[in-house]
């Protein structure tokens, strides 16, 4: 039996519902009604991805313009023959991030910020890989992952659990962060948390630091409360 986070198991919640919810959350947002993406407060919602969720209190939203610099400080890619700009255009950007220290200024250079940030993928764009079931492919990915962060290392899995009717896969792991604004690799732990529906793949990465003292263990459990998809 799979955990039950929300609802009952089908596969998403519903478009009904999805656009409901929708509606309440940007209650009083003056935007286009037909306009894909939006963002209020703690709040984001992709109708074109089907998905809803809220960020932490107090964190803020990076803008996806702003991805570049941040992947030109980030040092990765030493397990693999591909050159670093390589790596990133194969994992390509995510489609919203989240993170603590969101305001650029000089109080938080070389503090690791919490950071949560998702991917999706259309399931046509890896059917070449060879995988036969989602868990297969959950493995394979970690084993990609391993190859792009220094020392990384899957430290527990947990049964699969459903979040919106949707099975969701979750790991914790580990990797050594390089960065150019730290002098000395930093120990990072990372929670990955995967689902497939409507035909793509959900691929939440939730990043903290006990090292410095920058955790975020219950901002995460209660992300993982609000996530809908339709």
């Amino acid at each position: 039996m799979y955990k039950l986070i929300t609802d009952n198991f089908n596969m998403g919640i519903g478009r009904r519902k999805f656009l409901r919810l929708t509606s309440t959350a940007l209650a009083g947002l003056a935007i286009d009604p037909l306009k894909a993406v939006a963002i209020n407060d703690n709040i984001y919602v992709n109708k074109k991805l089907g998905i809803l969720f809220h960020k932490p209190k107090n964190w803020g939203f990076v803008a996806i313009k702003d991805f570049g610099k941040i992947k030109s400080e980030q040092i990765i890619g030493e397990g693999l023959e591909d050159t670093e700009e390589e790596i990133w255009e194969e994992l390509g950007d995510p489609i919203c991030i989240a993170t603590k220290y969101y305001q650029d200024k000089p109080d938080y250079k070389g503090i690791f910020s919490p950071t949560i940030t998702l991917n999706i993928t259309p399931k046509e764009e890896l059917e070449d890989l060879g995988y036969k079931t989602f868990e297969e492919l959950v493995e394979m990915s970690s084993y990609g992952t391993s190859m792009i962060l220094k020392d990384f290392q899957v430290t527990k899995k947990y049964d699969p659990y459903l979040i919106s009717n949707c099975i969701f896969h979750e790991y914790d792991a580990e990797y050594l962060f390089e960065h150019k604004e730290i002098s000395e690799p930093l120990l990072v732990e990372l929670k990955v948390l995967k689902a497939e529906n409507n035909g793509f793949y959900y691929d939440f990465n939730c990043h903290q630091s006990t090292t410095q003292k920058q955790i975020a263990d219950k901002e995460f459990e209660e992300f993982k409360k609000t996530i809908k998809l339709i």
